[in-house]
């Protein structure tokens, strides 16, 4: 995006890399795709007990999946309406994200609710 030459719509800026609102967003996009790296990495070397693996490893997972959802939307956000063209990469990153974070193993709700079991060891509501 930023090296593509676009220019950010009603500024004064010539190219996106210009704008210093549009950096901060990239910064913060970059910061949680590293975010979500970071956590996987964590996740792939843990030695976790079978008993609580699950629940701990979905929690994980739909972290570093919503991390990289709030990504691509701050991407979407600065790049436009353009940005959902189908010749424009960030709406087939947009989609295979939007789909692929969707999978039961990454669903927040899920998490959740696995989370919640496990620090009441079970209980019942």
């Amino acid at each position: 995006m930023f090296a593509s030459g676009h220019r950010p719509h009603l500024t004064p800026y010539q190219r996106m890399s210009e704008s210093p609102a549009a950096r901060q967003w990239y910064v913060e996009a970059t910061r949680l795709v590293g975010r979500a790296e970071r956590t996987m990495l964590v996740v792939a070397e843990a030695e976790l007990p079978a008993e609580n693996a699950g629940q701990w490893l979905t929690a994980e997972f739909a972290d570093a999946a919503q991390d990289c959802r709030d990504a691509l939307e701050l991407m979407l956000d600065v790049h436009g309406s353009s940005s959902f063209a189908a010749a424009n990469p960030l709406q087939r990153y947009w989609r295979d994200v939007a789909v692929g974070s969707r999978h039961r193993v990454l669903s927040p709700y899920l998490a959740i609710e696995f989370y919640g079991q496990a620090l009441t060891a079970g209980e019942k509501p």
